[in-house]
């Protein structure tokens, strides 16, 4: 079997790591007496395992093709795969392994592998996972909190006191997060998430003075820099735009910082600061982009927790998941469909005025904790990028397409790839549609490339904020980090055009120059400096060149450093669609590639569609836009039957 997937890995087909994982396990197998079918399958389910937390499964379901077609391989590998283990089915994998040291099926002993529910784990990713489901079964079995039914229907008329002629998810939102410990609150772009947060936090102080209770202690997260900054501004912009006392406005906090600052994540060290025995002292934590935190930054947030600690999780569930293994939103997404319980349908009518029945008489426990915001106060009926993101969420391939050649959508813009036919060689036309990007990427990287110009000339403060915002109105999103139309090419591609058409100067275009913007790949916590983050550099008043990034210092300035000091970085003329999530731009233009990859999902075309504020332009083909439409992405836990298990 090792000699099988050493020639997987030549190919390419599984990585490094999954092969030096399946063979340190075969190292400590030898001469434990195994049958030759056992040390096979041990190997094989070794490999598998890593292969497929890399591709951001928490587990393998035994069921499932990821188990009876391994790696994914064609026939003849797979066969071959499948004789060496004597073509046992994935569900007897189990009591195959039952006496192997490296797999057990009781987590109460802790073996490499775990077997749980028809399904194999790494068990660091079980117990990860396990104890989600055990905090979320704690938070939501908590006693209500203060709830009274006059009061708390006091406070939500007083921030919402028109009555509207539809459901207004804003106010059900605000009231089940006014009466529950936890509460998930999940919509698209431009649904209000944040306004509804700012009023809910506000409704809470308010709650607390009229109960003559102390205020509480609130904690304002996200899992980036960039999204931290965004939380911070939004919820500060928000407040401003409600009638209330200033003394309850300055109660509610606009400060926010990443998750990994508040509870003290650090490289190279496995347990944060703060944890169960050392958990933070803070009554509520409102946690932005939810849907971009992994299985293990939220079970060490959750375990950073004090027990009554009031949890607001906001995301959109529709999404692209981390990069790493977990989907935490998108799974406690499914349980939207199945409605309230009787009792919460009860107190929403009370306190809202609303009425929504309940749809089961014994939901599982998590569904009266969830709230979708499902109105758009960005896209209306005429927006082309709102109907956009319905059709792909839909998985409509064919009118998703068609909507681009509706002229009644005019912030939607295609840029086609021509046929491969037409031209000469594969090169060539590969050539074509390199050029087809590069071309828009000059034209519409010219307006913030002057900008620097004029900077240079008048160095101000006020010249940096025109920079940025001339260059944050247009961003390019590349589906792929690797290809000809991938991030790392075309960012160096683009930055030769841009020397080309004099709008800037290098040597070389990895060097440091004026103009250049860069994504920051890496927490730099000691500089303020988040992965995510970005920043142009421009030299200072001495003519030394400095990166420049939108955080501002206590003093109003600019934050900047030395390039000297810049931590891992990459250019930021196109970004990973990954990479963009939080951040939103006045027109996206997506780049897909030639030919189809996995990597391409509905999530993924959502996501990216999504960032765009008022334009979008595609560049692709018929064939690899469909095909993404088309492709969901599942990742495979066991967090959902956990969950629905309880009652």
């Amino acid at each position: 079997m090792l000699t099988l997937l050493a020639y997987l890995k030549s190919e390419k087909l599984i990585s490094e790591l999954n092969y030096q994982f399946a063979k340190l396990i075969d190292n400590k197998q030898q001469n434990q007496g195994y049958s030759k079918l056992q040390q096979d399958l041990a190997i094989l389910v070794s490999a598998l395992v890593s292969f497929n937390v890399m591709q951001g499964h928490s587990c393998i379901r035994l069921d499932s093709a990821l188990a009876s077609n391994p790696f994914g391989l064609n026939r003849e590998l797979s066969d071959a795969i499948l004789q060496k283990i004597e073509h046992i089915s994935p569900l007897e994998w189990q009591s195959v392994l039952a006496n192997h040291i490296a797999f057990s099926a009781d987590p109460n002993k802790v073996t490499p592998m775990l077997f749980q529910h028809q399904r194999v784990y790494f068990y660091r990713y079980w117990q990860a996972e396990n104890q989600i489901a055990q905090y979320l079964q704690q938070a939501v079995s908590l006693p209500t909190q203060n709830t009274n039914f006059t009061l708390e229907q006091q406070i939500i008329t007083q921030f919402f006191p028109e009555k509207s002629e539809n459901i207004d998810w804003q106010k059900i939102a605000v009231a089940t997060a006014l009466k529950q410990s936890f509460s998930i609150i999940s919509g698209g772009p431009g649904t209000g998430k944040t306004r509804t947060v700012a009023i809910l936090l506000a409704a809470l102080q308010l709650k607390q003075l009229k109960l003559g209770l102390p205020l509480l202690n609130i904690a304002l997260v996200a899992p980036t820099g960039k999204a931290a900054a965004r939380l911070k501004e939004s919820i500060h912009q928000n407040l401003q735009g409600l009638s209330l006392p200033d003394n309850l406005k300055n109660e509610v906090p606009t400060k926010a910082s990443t998750i990994h600052s508040l509870i003290g994540i650090y490289p190279h060290s496995d347990t944060p600061r703060y944890h169960s025995q050392n958990p933070l002292h803070i009554d509520l934590i409102v946690v932005d982009e939810a849907s971009m935190i992994d299985l293990f930054v939220m079970d060490k947030l959750l375990n950073a927790l004090k027990p009554n600690t009031r949890v607001i999780l906001l995301g959109d569930k529709d999404q692209l998941a981390s990069v790493e293994a977990g989907s935490m939103m998108s799974e406690l997404g499914q349980f939207l469909t199945l409605g309230y319980s009787p009792a919460h349908s009860h107190y929403l009518s009370e306190t809202t005025g609303e009425m929504i029945p309940a749809k089961s008489d014994n939901p599982p426990f998590i569904c009266d904790s969830l709230c979708h915001l499902r109105h758009s106060y960005r896209f209306d009926d005429r927006s082309g990028i709102g109907q956009l993101a319905k059709e792909i969420n839909a998985q409509q391939a064919i009118s998703s397409w068609d909507i681009f050649a509706d002229s009644q959508f005019t912030d939607l813009s295609l840029c086609a790839y021509p046929n491969a036919s037409e031209f000469a060689t594969q090169p060539l036309w590969t050539q074509h549609c390199v050029e087809m990007v590069v071309k828009k990427a000059v034209m519409l990287y010219r307006d913030y490339l002057q900008e620097v110009k004029h900077y240079r000339s008048e160095p101000t403060k006020e010249n940096i904020q025109a920079i940025f915002t001339a260059f944050q109105q247009v961003r390019f999103l590349s589906a792929l980090r690797v290809s000809e139309l991938g991030v790392e090419k075309l960012n160096h591609t683009i930055a030769e055009a841009l020397l080309q058409h004099h709008l800037v100067h290098f040597r070389n275009s990895r060097e440091n120059y004026i103009g250049k913007p860069i994504l920051v790949t890496e927490n730099a916590p000691q500089l303020n400096i988040y992965s995510g983050d970005i920043g142009i550099i421009l030299p200072d008043e001495q003519g030394k060149l400095r990166v420049y990034f939108e955080t501002q210092t206590e003093k109003g300035d600019y934050l900047s450093i030395s390039v000297n000091r810049l931590p891992s970085n990459e250019p930021a003329y196109v970004m990973t669609v990954h990479k963009s999530q939080g951040s939103e731009f006045a027109h996206t233009l997506l780049i897909m590639p030639l030919t189809f990859s996995p990597v391409i999902s509905k999530e993924l075309l959502y996501t990216a569609v999504t960032r765009a504020k008022s334009q979008f332009t595609l560049f692709s083909n018929e064939k690899i836009w469909k095909q993404g439409v088309n492709m969901k992405i599942q990742r495979q836990s066991g967090l959902t039957e956990q969950l629905a298990s309880f009652h």
